[in-house]
């Protein structure tokens, strides 16, 4: 005997899935790379693509703060030249140098960048050459007694042009950061609308996926196994109606043909286990069967019924001189002539032994006598051919009852056994109907 494998409770977990969820997995294992690719895109492009572009926008602001700042400084250095040129005194001076150590300080800022983004290089350089002719002009201007001062006015003349160079590059580095902002936002906003787009419609599509297979296959699925347990549990009736996908479709065309054969082999035990082997009438166990029916069914509906027991004559002489192979083949051909004298809604049975039981439904005694003499009669002028060829003539005798609402079904065949009982000890080869 094989050792069973240990599957665990992952493993349990696993084969407890149902087909939807074992395809649902499917898809989302079949999207997972999609997934992968995508978020190792949106990494790729936060840190090489927007991380770069937040970070000169970033530097850029920083670059204009600093010439803004520095500009700023160029008017409070050139009050405090003019205010000392002027009145000589020495707090004005002191003015200038906090002033000239905050442009130092906003020199440094940019140095910084410069550093890291060597492209802003350039700006520097050319600030740096503005400030250096700015403070050698300033270190030039001494206190005068009010008039016009041709090293202040030099002064004057550089800080302005410095001023209006710093201006000038700061108006240049707002326009290119404002340039620069607007296209670099407007090339992330189009990037992550489309990843966006891109992983909707992944999931959309995914979905779609799922719904289709759902309606293909999943239902045609679940109709298979509808169909098998309404099999299992005894119905028959009902055909499993599955056309896509055409797999599954030639499964439910498998299974119906199936089903058919079942339901044929069925009926076919069915009517072995009822009919007689040697007679081809009903057995017995049917007879008691149809019986207990036509007693209910009289009972509600208050219509009568009778019924007939047949008994061949002398039966036991004829096989001792004939044979049981000729007693059996008699048997057979009296079965034929009650079957044959039977109305459509009347019902033949082989009782036992050379015993036949017919039941006449909405039939009371004279009308079943009538007919029970019509068989008596067919036999009795019936010519058996034995399996030899050789010629037999045979009779019949019946007794007949008739259905009593309080009688039970032994008494119905009781009374009927009693009237074939009379008709054997008057001579046989009659009908006794009971009294």
């Amino acid at each position: 005997m094989e050792d069973e494998r240990e599957v665990g409770p992952v493993g349990t977990w696993f084969q407890s899935l149902s087909l939807r969820a074992w395809l649902v997995f499917g898809f989302l294992m079949a999207l997972l790379p999609v997934i992968i690719l995508t978020a190792v895109w949106y990494v790729q492009y936060k840190q090489q693509i927007a991380g770069p572009f937040r970070d000169v926008l970033h530097t850029q602001h920083r670059v204009l703060v600093s010439l803004e700042r520095i500009q700023s400084e160029l008017w409070d250095i050139s009050a405090a030249v003019n205010d000392y040129a002027n009145s000589g005194e020495e707090h004005f001076r002191t003015d200038f140098e906090a002033a000239e150590r905050d442009v130092a300080v906003h020199l440094r800022d940019l140095e910084k960048v410069t550093d890291d983004y060597p492209g802003f290089r350039p700006i520097l350089e050319s600030v740096n050459q503005q400030w250096s002719q700015l403070l050698q002009t300033a270190a030039s201007v001494e206190a005068s007694d009010g008039n016009a001062d041709p090293v202040l006015l030099r002064f004057e003349s550089v800080v302005a042009e410095t001023g209006k160079r710093v201006g000038s590059i700061a108006e240049s580095m707002r326009l290119l950061n404002e340039e620069s902002h607007a296209r670099a936002l407007a090339a992330m906003k189009r990037l992550e609308t489309f990843a966006m787009i891109a992983i909707t419609l992944a999931i959309v599509f995914a979905g779609v996926g799922i719904y289709i297979i759902d309606q293909a296959l999943i239902r045609s699925t679940d109709k298979l196994v509808e169909g098998a347990m309404l099999v299992a549990g005894g119905e028959r009736g009902r055909k499993i109606d599955v056309t896509v996908p055409p797999e599954l479709a030639s499964v439910a065309q498998a299974f119906n043909s199936m089903l058919k054969q079942i339901v044929q082999q069925e009926d076919e035990l069915a009517a072995s286990a009822r009919a007689d082997g040697l007679t081809g009438l009903d057995n017995r166990r049917e007879f008691d069967r149809v019986l207990d029916a036509q007693i209910n069914a009289a009972r509600e509906t208050d219509e009568p019924f009778s019924l007939l027991i047949i008994d061949v004559d002398h039966f036991k002489q004829f096989n001792d001189t004939h044979g049981h192979l000729a007693g059996d083949d008699i048997l057979r051909q009296v079965a034929q002539i009650i079957a044959g004298a039977a109305r459509r809604e009347d019902h033949a049975f082989r009782y036992g032994g050379e015993e036949f039981v017919m039941l006449l439904p909405g039939l009371r005694a004279y009308e079943a006598a009538a007919i029970a003499e019509r068989v008596r009669k067919a036999v009795f002028e019936q010519t058996m051919i034995l399996p030899d060829g050789t010629e037999a003539r045979l009779s019949i005798s019946i007794g007949v009852s008739v259905f009593n609402p309080q009688a039970t079904q032994p008494d119905i065949v009781g009374l009927a056994d009693k009237a074939l009982y009379i008709a054997k000890t008057e001579g046989r080869n009659r009908v006794k109907v009971t009294a």
